[in-house]
């Protein structure tokens, strides 16, 4: 929160006219009748939950577990919010739950669901539709942060959804891939996906679907190899220069292939051998162990778009945003890995280009998110695969589709 009072600070001229905030999901917080969480936040990524068949609301199996696991816990819960929602209620007071449509609302919460997952209604806020006033800035949080009291806030809703409104990614056949430490390819589509590889929710534009192919955690996969080769407090662009130095050179690297997670490491094979990442890093050298980490990573996001290309979206270029897409290098030889081409926006950082498009739909500026979303994205960068490569990376990603 104190990231707010030193982003009005250093706007050096006039206040905020409006807040769309946006986060992670589902995150589910739980608070007491003071406001104040009464049990760690159970993230989007924490595992403990209690489905219920037919149900799909994202965020009520959590609640389920907490009330069957931890009960003492959920009966001193006055009210449960996601993480963007709490934010929201720290500079309001105002309890609402964000979703981009009606056809959304059923992931987050709605209708019979709290009776099918025997939770009490009364602790889950109302849904407030993205782009509607979700509240406004109290007095208290306009002293501590610097925003004008009274100053709208709007309702955002999942950083992906946003991802997608920064990326212009608002028409079928459109595609966004967000890549930070963690990574996911989402398609805008007229209709839902059946394949059972990929997930599918409404999009942030009613009428509109999203369908994703997720991958393991790509960027901390790359952290995991600079920090066993010594490289953690190097810059990541001269990380890249070593590597593709080895390239250049026609460096043949064993292959890796990471664990299940993606998250911690793998193990790399040179023919029939298997190689520690130890024994890898001493026998071949840090490029050319990195160089194989690298294809690992364009070769798990080339077997993402299969996936979506087989489910019937096909993919012309990657509309790419986040930490990842910052990097000239890395986009320049994930082209080549992936076989198309990549776009990156002025603003990489694709969630504040939605956050805003928010802001300007709430206030009245655009009569939709796609129409604020085609006239504030622009693109900044475009690479094309190189020429006369295809058939290299064509047979490498053979060879390791085969043993994958």
């Amino acid at each position: 929160m104190a990231a707010f009072g030193r982003l009005v600070a250093g706007l050096g001229g006039p206040r905020p006219e409006g807040i769309a905030v946006s986060g992670n999901g589902p995150t589910l917080v739980p608070l007491g009748r003071d406001g104040k969480p009464v049990f760690p936040a159970l993230l989007w990524m924490d595992q403990r939950s209690a489905q219920v068949p037919g149900q799909p609301s994202l965020f009520l199996p959590k609640a389920r577990w907490l009330m069957e696991q931890r009960p003492e816990v959920y009966e001193k819960t006055a009210f449960f919010l996601g993480c963007p929602e709490y934010l929201v209620y720290c500079l309001s007071g105002e309890k609402t739950a964000f979703s981009p449509s009606p056809e959304f609302s059923p992931f987050v919460w709605a209708g019979d669901a709290f009776a099918a997952f025997g939770l009490d209604a009364g602790k889950f806020p109302p849904v407030v539709l993205t782009a509607r006033r979700a509240g406004r800035v109290g007095g208290r949080a306009a002293g501590a942060f610097g925003f004008a009291p009274g100053t709208p806030v709007y309702a955002a809703g999942p950083d992906f959804l946003m991802a997608l409104l920064g990326t212009a990614a608002v028409r079928p056949g459109r595609c966004c891939d967000r890549a930070g430490t963690s990574e996911g390819i989402n398609v805008c589509s007229q209709s839902p996906a059946a394949s059972p590889k990929l997930r599918c929710l409404p999009h942030a534009v009613p009428g509109l679907w999203n369908a994703a192919a997720l991958l393991p955690p790509t960027g901390r996969l790359f952290e995991w190899f600079r920090r066993i080769s010594g490289q953690e407090g190097l810059p990541h662009e001269r990380t890249l220069v070593s590597i593709l130095k080895e390239e250049a050179a026609g460096a043949e690297p064993p292959a890796f292939f990471p664990f299940g997670d993606g998250a911690e490491g793998g193990v790399f094979l040179r023919g029939g051998e298997k190689l520690s990442p130890v024994e890898a890093l001493a026998r071949h050298g840090s490029g050319a162990a990195g160089l194989a980490v690298l294809r690992a990573i364009g070769f798990l996001v080339r077997r993402a778009l299969a996936d979506l290309e087989a489910g019937g979206f096909p993919v012309e270029e990657l509309r790419v945003c986040g930490g990842q897409a910052r990097s000239p290098l890395w986009n320049a030889c994930k082209a080549n890995l992936v076989g198309k081409t990549l776009r990156v926006p002025a603003i990489p950082d694709a969630e504040l280009a939605g956050g805003l498009a928010v802001c300007l739909c709430g206030s009245g500026g655009y009569g939709g998110l796609a129409e604020a979303s085609q006239a504030l994205v622009r693109f900044a960068g475009e690479y094309r695969p190189e020429a006369g490569k295809r058939e290299y990376y064509d047979r490498l990603y053979g060879e390791w589709g085969i043993r994958n």
